[in-house]
């Protein structure tokens, strides 16, 4: 029986084929189309919903999963090991580490669950995860994971370049004006999520120059023990920002596809990076 198992929400963006490799359990999370409620990755994939959110005349949201669902998932753990880390989403941005609570309070009799806030978001929690999931494989303590994980939270960013800031209006990150002067103006924001904050970094005329900005921020805060390279419908972007930093990558750093819950926010066609910096940098 292992000692700890992984636990985190499908806002990790982590892709079926690694999470199973790792035997990361992925929660799925809630969109709603107006009337329509689908469970992210189950329900409907990827290239269904951004196929929707061009065509579809409802904006949609995201739910977090309700706290039942997390009991669940811990009870049938519950079979498998003594200790559950669950990994989440920032609680600033989400209500889902606030669910993951009460459905880990619902099992404590059965098995110690311990929710974590990320502070982070895509793949930066799913770098932070996978982290923990690979000392959870080598017979790590929950005391150990759980030290790992913390510490983990303080080197991990992530930075991404929207095409638009309308999806970002629209979920409220900015307000109206800023997001329609923006579009006018074809401006390139470079986001920064840190410690649970999504600030606005930079603001770029094309993006040309925004990927060439991020890169420049890469190299000042390298050198990296785990990189990921993010994109939602933009490939060609993020292989691009790789190659401006290969010098800089570690071994093993792919490239991921951001998932719905991400793309809500900053709609299609993005890229961006997520790194854990070396302890110490």
């Amino acid at each position: 029986m292992p000692p700890v198992k992984i636990v985190v929400d499908s806002t990790a963006d982590l892709p079926p084929e690694l999470a199973a490799e790792l035997d990361i359990t992925v929660i799925p999370c809630l969109l709603r189309f107006g009337n329509q409620s689908f469970r992210e990755g189950v329900d409907i994939s990827q290239s269904e919903f951004f196929a929707r959110l061009r065509t579809d005349p409802h904006f949609p949201s995201t739910a977090a999963p309700a706290p039942g669902v997390f009991e669940d998932a811990y009870r049938r753990l519950a079979d498998e090991t003594k200790a559950i880390v669950s990994i989440h989403v920032s609680a600033r941005h989400s209500g889902i580490f606030n669910a993951a609570r009460l459905g880990a309070e619902a099992v404590a009799d059965k098995v110690n669950v311990v929710p974590v806030d990320s502070g982070q978001i895509s793949l930066g929690m799913g770098l932070m995860a996978i982290a923990a999931a690979e000392a959870a494989r080598d017979g790590a303590s929950l005391t150990d994971v759980l030290y790992l994980v913390d510490e983990l939270r303080s080197r991990t960013h992530l930075f991404a370049v929207p095409d638009t800031l309308d999806h970002l209006r629209r979920s409220g990150r900015v307000n109206q004006l800023v997001a329609r002067l923006g579009d006018l103006l074809r401006i390139k924001p470079i986001l920064h999520v840190h410690l649970g904050e999504i600030l606005l970094q930079e603001r770029l005329r094309s993006w040309g120059r925004a990927l060439q900005h991020m890169a420049q921020i890469a190299h000042s805060m390298a050198p990296f023990e785990r990189v990921a390279l993010v994109h939602i419908q933009r490939l060609e972007a993020a292989e691009a920002l790789g190659q401006a930093l290969v010098d800089l990558l570690p071994p093993g750093t792919a490239t991921f596809e951001a998932g719905v819950t991400i793309g809500i926010h900053v709609g299609a066609r993005a890229a961006g990076i997520a790194f854990i910096r070396t302890g110490g940098a």
